[in-house]
C-alpha cells in the first residue's frame, strides 16, 4: 500500500493530494464522538486536546517533515507566524467550547462555512475578487446555518447549553481556520505544522490552567488518547500537506464530509440526534458550498 501511494505521488500528484485529503477528513470525522465519549468538561477537554496534539505535531514535524528546522522555526517569529499561532490557538478554544455547549450538527455546520470566510479574507488579503455567485453563496450558506440554529433546541440528547453561543463559537472557529490557511497561502515560507503545534499547546495550557486537578484525570483514557494522539495530529497533517498536490478547492470540498459524517458518528455512538430541519439545513449548506467550489474550480 505504501509503495502504491509513493508511486501515485510521483506519477499523479493531483490524485495523491485528493487521497491524502480524503484520508485526513475521514480520520477527523470521529473527533466529535471522541469528545462526547471522553465525558470531560470544557477546560480539561481543551487542555488534553491542545497538549497532546501540540506534542505529537512537534515530534512528527521534527522527525518526518522538517527540511530546514532552524529556518522554519525562525519563520514562526515573524508577524505572519504569530498570527497563525494565535489563530490556531483560538480555533482550538472556540471549537472545544462550542462542541461542549450544544449539538454537534450546529457547530460542525457553522465550521463548514470556513470556505466562505476564506473567500472574504482572500478578497482583502490576496486581492482575489468574488463575483456575484461568490457573494450569493456566502449569503445562502449563512442562511442554511441560521436554519440549523433556529431548530437546534429541538435536537435530541444534546448538551443543554446555548445553541446560539455554540453556533457563534463554530463560526469563530471557521474564521480562525480561514485566517490560518489564507496566511499560509500568502506567506509560502511559513511552517504551518510547528505553528499549529504551538497554537495547540497554548490552548492546552489555557485549558489546564482553568481546570481543577480532579477534573483533569477524571475522564476515560482511551478516547482522550485517540483524540489527542491520533485523530487531531494525523488529520491536520494530512490536510496541511494535501494542498501542495491538489487545489485548495478540492480540499475544502472534501472537508464538507466532516459536517455529514461527524454528527452521524455521534448519533450512532451516543444517540445525539438532530431534527429533520437541522439535517435539511446542514444538507443545504453542504450543497451550496460544494456547488460553488466545483464551479470556482472549473
Amino acid at each position: 500500500m505504501l509503495n502504491y501511494f509513493h508511486k501515485i505521488r510521483h506519477t499523479n500528484p493531483s490524485l495523491f493530494g485528493v487521497l491524502i485529503a480524503l484520508f485526513g477528513v475521514l480520520v477527523l470525522t470521529p473527533d466529535t464522538l471522541a469528545i462526547r465519549l471522553s465525558e470531560l468538561d470544557r477546560w480539561p477537554l481543551m487542555g488534553w486536546r491542545g497538549i497532546l496534539m501540540g506534542i505529537v505535531l512537534l515530534l512528527g514535524w521534527r522527525l518526518f517533515f522538517s527540511q530546514n528546522p532552524s529556518s522554519e522555526w525562525r519563520s514562526l517569529g515573524s508577524w505572519p507566524g504569530l498570527v497563525v499561532i494565535i489563530a490556531f490557538s483560538i480555533n482550538s478554544v472556540t471549537f472545544t467550547i462550542g462542541i461542549v455547549e450544544t449539538s454537534a450538527t450546529v457547530v460542525l455546520t457553522a465550521v463548514a462555512t470556513m470556505p466562505v470566510f476564506a473567500a472574504i479574507l482572500s478578497f482583502f488579503m490576496l486581492g482575489e475578487r468574488q463575483g456575484w455567485s461568490g457573494w450569493l453563496t456566502i449569503a445562502a450558506a449563512m442562511g442554511g446555518v441560521g436554519m440549523v440554529v433556529l431548530d437546534g433546541n429541538n435536537a435530541i440528547n444534546v448538551p443543554d447549553g446555548s445553541v446560539v453561543f455554540g453556533a457563534v463559537f463554530g463560526v469563530l472557529t471557521a474564521i480562525g481556520l480561514a485566517l490560518t490557511f489564507t496566511m499560509v497561502r500568502k506567506h509560502r515560507n511559513l511552517a504551518i505544522v510547528p505553528a499549529a503545534a504551538l497554537g495547540a499547546l497554548i490552548s492546552g495550557i489555557i485549558g489546564f490552567s482553568l481546570s481543577d486537578i480532579s477534573s483533569i484525570i477524571n475522564g476515560p483514557l482511551l478516547p482522550i488518547l485517540i483524540m489527542g494522539v491520533v485523530i487531531l495530529p494525523l488529520s491536520f497533517t494530512c490536510l496541511a500537506i494535501a494542498p501542495r498536490y491538489t487545489s485548495s478547492a478540492v480540499v475544502s470540498l472534501l472537508m464538507l464530509l466532516e459536517m455529514v459524517l461527524g454528527p452521524f458518528w455521534v448519533w450512532l455512538g451516543v444517540g445525539e440526534r438532530p431534527t429533520l430541519l437541522m439535517i435539511c439545513g446542514a444538507t443545504f449548506v453542504a450543497l451550496v458550498l460544494g456547488l460553488h467550489i466545483l464551479r470556482a474550480q472549473r
